[in-house]
């Protein structure tokens, strides 16, 4: 329990819609693009940057940030087995000069697989992945713009707790809902991390 609460005030922590997916983030100026296949990722990629909830510590040369995410799909239970992953995402956030808020999403491991879900029996289609992972250099970085980056981790397609209720009951008894459904009878669960933040040093600041 005492893990957890420092974990919290460090701000190293993710959540998610409901699975058990286990996603990191970490970032560094000098990650290098084969991190993924390293054996001890988790520790080279602890040791070299800052986890989520970090700032970006100052830069020691002219480079981009680079960003280790990596995720592991919920295992399940054999009954009920957990959803493989589709995609990573990275969600970058910044402020312009006028003080409009921007976004832009990055896929940035797995992508568009094509999975679906039947319908009729919620049987899930097409594959995924257990595990993803990523080295990531954002490549519209300015070192002189404050930024934010998040890791967003989606499941491929499943069936939303109603539509299940909704085929566990014989076709007859279904109320008008399961017809002509409110909401969309299929879903993407996922999962989020803490933020990244990096910010600007004073002298790059000034020479805007």
């Amino acid at each position: 329990r005492d893990s957890i609460f420092d974990a919290m005030q460090r701000r190293e922590v993710f959540g998610t819609s409901g699975p058990r997916i286990q996603p990191r983030f970490f970032g560094a100026w000098d990650y290098p693009a084969d991190l993924c296949d390293a054996p001890d990722l988790l520790e080279r990629a602890d040791a070299g940057g800052v986890p989520m909830g970090s700032d970006l510590p100052d830069r020691t040369r002219d480079a981009a940030p680079t960003f280790a995410v990596f995720a592991l799909a919920d295992v399940g239970t054999p009954k009920v087995p957990g959803a493989d992953l589709q995609r990573i995402q990275v969600v970058k956030g910044w402020v312009d000069d006028g003080g409009g808020l921007h976004q832009k999403v990055f896929d940035v491991a797995g992508g568009e697989n094509g999975a679906s879900v039947d319908p009729d029996t919620c049987e899930p289609r097409g594959e995924g992945a257990r595990q993803l992972c990523a080295a990531w250099t954002d490549p519209d970085f300015d070192p002189s713009r404050r930024a934010v980056y998040y890791a967003r981790v989606l499941e491929n397609p499943t069936c939303r707790f109603s539509t299940w209720q909704c085929l566990e009951l014989p076709e007859g008894e279904r109320p008008s809902g399961c017809e002509h459904p409110i909401m969309d009878e299929f879903i993407q669960e996922r999962a989020w991390t803490s933020p990244i933040w990096y910010t600007p040093a004073v002298n790059e600041v000034v020479s805007r």
